[in-house]
């Protein structure tokens, strides 16, 4: 990820963000990012548990598009489109093709996901959505609590484990191969990222 100086300042100040985590954590080790930005593609507010005040984007282009676009649906999925925490298409798009642009990876949206829809999310099954488990995740929390469990081989070649709560606004890298295990609250909204090589 060896970005020119004059490119990087360019950037949004939530992507800046989320690069310099993922030059951290990318192909080593889970992690969870908590942003001082907000992300417009995921209607990110300030919940007023933070109390430092930060969270604007700076960038007033990306406030009137969020205003223009409803909300994705996914199946089973409602929300209060992206001043209450929904998804904003345009800004989605605008996202995964800058991030993408910017670490030389392949990056989609996979999918928006409310932890009620599902029957028994307390004991919700590891997914294998991802091809041969090639993919890296990263799991933007929109709305309400999960609790992930994380289970891989680490750096070390050793089985690892990995446990964190994810709240509003919050990001958490899955490296590829890992198995994740869910526990929300039933209203509790993320969105699957996946990141994998150009060629996958």
């Amino acid at each position: 990820m060896d970005i020119p100086d004059e490119a990087w300042e360019r950037e949004a100040p939530h992507l800046r963000e989320i690069v310099l985590f993922l030059s951290v954590h990318l192909d080593r080790t889970p992690g969870v990012l908590w942003p001082e930005y907000d992300n417009p593609a995921f209607g990110d507010i300030d919940d007023g548990d933070d109390g430092d005040g930060t969270g604007d984007t700076g960038d007033a282009a990306d406030a009137e598009e969020v205003d223009e676009v409803d909300e994705v649906e996914d199946a089973g999925d409602t929300g209060a489109g992206p001043a209450g925490g929904g998804v904003c298409p345009a800004q989605v798009d605008r996202f995964t093709a800058e991030l993408a642009s910017l670490t030389g990876l392949s990056v989609r949206l996979d999918r928006v996901e409310t932890a009620g829809a599902v029957p028994g999310v307390g004991a919700d099954a590891v997914w294998t959505g991802q091809p041969g488990g090639r993919e890296h995740l990263l799991i933007h929390q929109i709305a309400g609590a999960v609790t992930w469990q994380l289970g891989g081989t680490g750096e070390s070649g050793r089985p690892e484990s990995f446990q964190c709560r994810l709240l509003p606004g919050e990001l958490l890298y899955v490296p590829a191969g890992w198995s994740r295990r869910r526990l929300g609250t039933p209203q509790a909204r993320y969105a699957v990222i996946c990141l994998g090589s150009k060629g996958d």
